[in-house]
């Protein structure tokens, strides 16, 4: 992100608030939230650090890749995300601490996704400390009426008489605030129209709704043999090929199984900190376990694709689908029903070293009740994790934007995406294909 010498100068912080952030910085680094982690501390304190003092270029992937993470100044930031994936712990821990406290002093310190630029906003109620908002600095000069800069006004002639010159000028005092009052507020509202960014366009139906959303996870039922079958078989190292073993009914248990990934953690995180941002506190629940009418009227985000009954329930008969294939032997793939022979498979699966990874994006509107639906499934695991980073990125959105129809933010959407990953650690994703339709 780069900032023009007009936003550098608006953001420029006073002694007195650059005092007062690192005041909120530093009980912010004492908390429990932080000081269990020396990474996610070291990297609050250089980002605002260098904030403070408007040194705005050095806040970038790559510089902070560098700095605080030891990677060559060439490495390969497309494939490499732990700055990325290092930001996001800051922004949960974050927004633990804040949640804890009772009461805000008078600046709070954000980190928003898709970018690495602290925000520093300002309370301006009567209970905190006075401390100016950051604000483009219109007047140095004295103010006049409710905060405006005075104008000076000339009289209509230097002999009249005191009393009406000072009716007319105070006439004219009221026109002017009231006239510079309207052209303010006018200006707000097309600012504020201006910076509806698309992020902000795709989560528009799940924001505007009366309801908290429904954040739905992958579960799977679980086979355990029973106690007894298990002390009469012969130990497993034991069987040769070819041999079998004969299980009834009643020697196997089926459990529920609670556990999911660390990637589908992660996007769950994510989507759940953003939602949060936006004033919205989603509520997370197996997917197994929800009914249809206990969420009728609540937006549902479904994570995860085979696992998730409501990822396999919606996603299906749309144009991107998941397909298991004939057998277990083949790996699973994402479908085009355009075009039969037109599909992305893994090149290898578990538990075979993965170096890649599909997903889709799907967000549909109920054809009667226009209630949304947004799912982020992965071939595999990892999958999950590259669309729950994708819909936080003003950048992802952007780049979507630039393919999509007129109007597309009210659309049913489809996004193919695709993402190399080393070891445990996925690329930034990329869009292969993308299908609008109301």
């Amino acid at each position: 992100m780069t900032l023009t010498v007009a936003q550098s100068v608006a953001r420029k912080l006073s002694q007195e608030q650059a005092n007062a952030v690192r005041a909120e910085l530093a009980a912010i680094l004492a908390s429990e939230s932080f000081s269990s982690s020396r990474r996610c501390h070291d990297f609050l304190q250089f980002v605002v650090e260098h904030a403070i003092v408007g040194d705005y270029e050095c806040l970038t992937e790559r510089f902070l890749g560098v700095e605080l993470f030891g990677r060559a100044v060439d490495y390969e930031t497309a494939t490499d995300s732990i700055v990325r994936v290092r930001a996001n712990d800051v922004r949960r821990r974050l927004a633990q601490y804040y949640s804890a406290q009772r009461s805000m002093g008078v600046v709070r310190i954000d980190l928003v996704a898709g970018g690495y630029i602290p925000e520093f906003h300002w309370r301006t109620d009567d209970k905190a400390d006075s401390v100016p908002a950051l604000e483009p600095a219109l007047a140095t000069a004295p103010t006049g009426p409710m905060g405006h800069p005075q104008t000076a006004l000339a009289t209509e002639s230097e002999n009249a008489a005191p009393g009406r010159t000072r009716r007319f000028s105070s006439a004219r005092i009221l026109a002017w605030v009231a006239g510079i009052a309207v052209l303010a507020i006018a200006a707000f509202a097309l600012v504020s129209h201006l910076r509806v960014s698309n992020f902000d366009r795709f989560w528009q139906p799940v924001l505007d709704a009366a309801t908290q959303p429904v954040i739905s996870l992958p579960s799977t039922d679980t086979i355990q043999l029973a106690l007894d079958p298990m002390r009469s078989l012969k130990p497993l190292s034991d069987l040769k090929p070819g041999d079998t073993i004969k299980l009834g009914q009643q020697d196997v248990i089926q459990f529920h199984d609670w556990h999911v990934s660390v990637p589908v953690l992660q996007a769950t995180l994510s989507v759940a900190l953003a939602l949060e941002r936006k004033g919205k506190v989603p509520l997370v629940r197996m997917g197994t376990d929800l009914r249809r009418d206990e969420v009728r009227g609540h937006p549902i985000i479904a994570i995860g694709s085979f696992s998730n009954p409501w990822v396999a329930q919606n996603v299906s008969g749309l144009r991107f689908t998941f397909d298991r294939g004939a057998s277990d032997r083949e790996p699973p793939r994402i479908k085009d029903s355009f075009n039969p022979q037109h599909f992305w498979s893994l090149p290898s699966t578990y538990p075979d070293p993965q170096d890649k990874d599909y997903a889709i994006i799907t967000r549909t509107f109920d054809p009667v009740t226009r209630e949304p639906f947004v799912s982020l499934a992965g071939l595999h695991s990892f999958g999950n994790q590259i669309a729950g980073e994708f819909v936080l990125q003003d950048a992802s959105w952007n780049e979507l934007a630039r393919r999509a129809p007129a109007g597309w933010e009210k659309m049913n959407l489809q996004i193919v995406l695709e993402a190399n990953v080393i070891g445990t650690t996925p690329g930034s994703p990329r869009i292969v294909d993308v299908y609008f339709w109301k």
